[in-house]
């Protein structure tokens, strides 16, 4: 990538260079320091360390393939990242005042639309309803509370759902996006004018303590769910694999990479084997990305995220279509490295983190407010965490040149090592006979174990520097007042469930929830396209989405770590 002449007088520099370490620090050695994923780092990088890189194959140009520079030829300067911070708590109608606060404090999709990145509560994430034992002391804490299609209504009247994306954040995903066409269809519209986002999460949260199905049959409805919206809803990105889950579990940069691209070619490649074609459903394959601590090392992984995505997708696919190699990406800046201590600092961690995603090029981004720690964000710090990407965006000059951090010799060579890495461990789980096989083995999740005991003995030591928690402490608590939510949520919610069966048509709702069983049935003999279609007609029939799911799982059993009651 250089000339000889260039390579020549660099290493005559870096000569010099050598000899003024070795002069002014009298030996001592500094070739210890790692990134956070345990990547050896030198002091300094010049063109020698990137070398033997290829202009066009390893960096490109913006908007081309691979992709590594951004998806688009002009990025934040055309189409701006998309404000979507996540929210929801009590009631549906309570949610919708935080909808609308965000709203009115200038949170913007696509092209001045508006985009809701709504999350459930425990129980209907775990498809319990609120009148179910197991859903007390849990309901509308952790989330809204929503789990019929008259709870959507509630929720989302008056909006214009053909120009606004809902982005439903729930586990048990295909009885909340039933219940979200019911819905639709009840406002006139019908699932291909609907546009937004569902997690998928029956198989892509497998990295969570208590996930929600066994490994197979979680699949089979991911696949299932995938089939329906890649034939029907084509402005709908049917699958969210949340790497952000997993660096909360304890993966590192290099393994939140390796891991969400290995999760996504096992569904990928349960589509292929359903009879999808690959230029279908790719395109509506999302990741979330964590942004953490280590600045650069995160915006490398970024970067070196993109160039392996678009590989994959052309290489094991034979994808044609540059919408199906692209990565769609939501970063979720850090949660993990926020502290109960000193609360207020986390504003300055979070800007950090945001700014690193707005390097790295991301397309959507949600910034976790800095009492996330303490409680359900309160209207004012939700406002605030809106306002960290709002100044990067409008004050710090970062949109207007797409990459801007390309040509660094330090982030192309890191950038470049950690694709090295995650192909590395890319390898090791196929040689462990893939992912399902390497996940059921227990060997991804004692990784990230691993990963998350080295970081807690290392903050302990004081090795890694918390700033408020093991250094810089104060002895006087600060006074931050907690979120509170209306005491009277599950009572409500419990009133209304039992009200909402209590006038529905049994013998429809009875009958629509058998064809359920026999479209379930029809889907773990490797038949698909059945079982999403009955969902949605089990919740116009009224079923509620604790009802749909323990109707599936008359066929498709808990995760084998899930325990009958919900998670303390």
């Amino acid at each position: 990538m250089f000339d000889e002449k260039t390579l020549e007088q660099c290493r005559k520099l870096m000569e010099q260079y050598e000899q003024a370490v070795a002069e002014r620090y009298q030996g001592r050695d500094f070739s210890s320091t790692t990134g956070s994923s345990g990547i050896p780092i030198k002091a300094a990088y010049t063109p020698l360390d990137i070398q033997d890189l290829d202009f066009e194959k390893d960096i490109g140009v913006p908007g081309t393939y691979p992709y590594m520079r951004s998806n688009y030829p002009l990025h934040y300067q055309f189409q701006p990242w998309i404000n979507q911070p996540v929210h929801g708590y009590g009631l549906p109608e309570h949610t919708r005042e935080r909808m609308d606060k965000l709203a009115e404090a200038g949170m913007e999709g696509y092209f001045g639309g508006r985009a809701y990145n709504i999350v459930c509560d425990v129980p209907t994430h775990f498809g319990v309803d609120p009148d179910d034992p197991d859903a007390q002391g849990y309901i509308g804490k952790d989330g809204v509370s929503c789990v019929t299609d008259e709870d959507f209504d509630r929720m989302l009247h008056g909006i214009d759902l053909t120009k606004t994306n809902i982005v439903l954040i729930n586990g048990d995903t295909l009885p909340y996006l039933a219940h979200y066409i019911a819905y639709a269809e009840s406002q006139g519209l019908t699932p291909d004018q609907l546009r937004g986002n569902t997690m998928n999460w029956q198989f892509g949260a497998w990295y969570a303590p208590n996930h929600l199905w066994e490994t197979e049959g979680g699949l089979k409805l991911a696949t299932d769910l995938i089939y329906f919206c890649s034939k029907g809803m084509p402005k709908w990105n049917h699958t969210n694999i949340q790497g952000h889950g997993m660096s909360e579990t304890g993966a590192d940069a290099v393994h939140q990479m390796s891991y969400a691209i290995a999760t996504a070619r096992a569904i990928a490649d349960s589509c292929v084997a359903a009879g999808l074609d690959p230029d279908s459903f790719m395109p509506g394959i999302g990741f979330q990305i964590a942004q953490c601590n280590d600045f650069f090392e995160y915006i490398c992984m970024f970067r070196a995220w993109r160039k392996l995505w678009a590989s994959t997708a052309q290489e094991r696919y034979g994808c044609k279509r540059a919408s199906s190699m692209q990565l769609r990406t939501h970063t979720h800046t850090s949660c993990f490295e926020l502290t109960k201590q000193q609360p207020l600092v986390n504003v300055i961690r979070s800007a950090f983190h945001a700014l690193g995603a707005a390097l790295s090029g991301t397309t959507a981004m949600e910034v976790p407010a800095y009492d996330e720690p303490i409680g359900i964000p309160t209207e004012e710090s939700a406002i605030l965490a809106l306002r960290i990407q709002q100044v990067i965006r409008h004050e710090t000059g970062i949109p207007k040149v797409s990459d801007p951090l390309a040509g660094s010799y330090y982030v192309e060579w890191l950038t470049h090592k950690m694709e090295e890495e995650a192909r590395g461990v890319l390898k090791e789980i196929d040689d462990a006979g893939g992912f399902v096989k390497a996940h059921k083995s227990g060997m991804l999740m004692s990784t990230m174990r691993k990963h998350a005991s080295g970081w807690r003995q290392a903050v302990d030591r004081g090795e890694e520097v918390v700033v408020g928690w093991n250094k810089y402490v104060v002895p006087e608590k600060e006074e931050i007042r907690p979120f509170r939510a209306d005491p009277d949520v599950a009572r409500i919610a419990i009133e209304r469930i039992k009200e909402y069966k209590a006038r529905r048509d049994q013998a429809k709702t009875d009958t629509a929830l058998n064809a359920l069983v026999a479209a379930a049935e029809r889907l773990d003999r490797g038949e698909y396209g059945h079982v999403m279609p009955a969902c949605v007609e089990a919740a116009k029939a009224k079923a509620t989405a604790g009802e749909i799911s323990k109707t599936l799982r008359k066929v498709f059993k808990w995760g084998p770590q899930y325990s009958v009651s919900l998670p303390h």
